[in-house]
Order: structure tokens, then C-alpha cells, then sequence
């Protein structure tokens, strides 16, 4: 408590920073360091500096910016591939193709995708 109010008074941490470190030390207090995957077993410091709650603090932050950047990239290839998958199911050729080699089903949740593009899906 005391390191997170001397960053607090020195103006390192404030507002959201603030929240989301006391939130890191929550989490570290149940959890312990498991969440830091880089050092393995932590250290045997008696406990965080407010540089270290810094460190931590922005760690976070481009842990949590990278998973958006994934998560961007996962969403921006599904409507890619279901937009593909619409086009090619409005073809009555490609579905015609499809029942003969006994693929004329798609998993539920895949199918829903499809029809909400508007697209007709055999």
C-alpha cells in the first residue's frame, strides 16, 4: 500500500493506471507470479516498487494491445472467409458439387454466420 501511494503522490500512477495496478496486485496476491512467464519463479524481493508496479503496469498494457491486435486479425479473417463461403454457396454448380461429394451440411453456428450475410447457404 504504501509503494502504490508513493507512486501515486509522485504522479507516476493515476486515474486508470492506477486502478488497473491495485487490480495486478490483487491478482498476484491469489494467483501469485504465475502470471509473469518470463522469470519463472519470482524473486525473493519482500515486495513492489512503484517502478516495478510501472513495469507491470505497462506490461499489461501491451499484453492487453497485442491480444486486441490478434483478436482484429481472427475477426477480419472470419468475414473474410464467410463472405468467400457466402459467395461460393449462392453458386447452384458449387452446391450441386458439394451434395455429391456428401458436404452438404455446415456446423450450425458457421451456417448462422452465412445467412445473416444474407446469402442463400444449401
Amino acid at each position: 500500500q504504501s509503494v502504490l501511494q508513493d507512486a501515486y503522490e509522485s504522479g507516476e500512477l493515476r486515474g486508470k493506471k492506477l486502478m488497473t495496478v491495485r487490480r495486478l496486485i490483487e491478482e498476484r496476491r491469489h494467483l501469485g507470479k504465475r502470471l509473469d512467464r518470463r522469470h519463472g519463479t519470482g524473486s525473493k524481493k519482500k515486495g513492489p516498487s512503484s517502478t516495478s508496479l510501472v513495469r507491470a503496469y505497462n506490461q499489461e498494457v501491451e499484453r492487453q494491445k497485442l491480444l486486441i491486435h490478434k483478436a482484429d486479425q481472427v475477426q477480419q479473417r472470419m468475414a473474410f472467409l464467410t463472405g468467400a463461403l457466402a459467395t461460393l454457396l449462392s453458386d447452384d454448380n458449387f452446391i450441386n458439387l458439394l451434395r455429391a461429394e456428401g458436404l452438404d451440411t455446415l456446423p450450425k453456428p458457421l451456417d448462422e454466420r452465412i445467412r445473416s450475410t444474407g446469402a442463400k447457404s444449401g
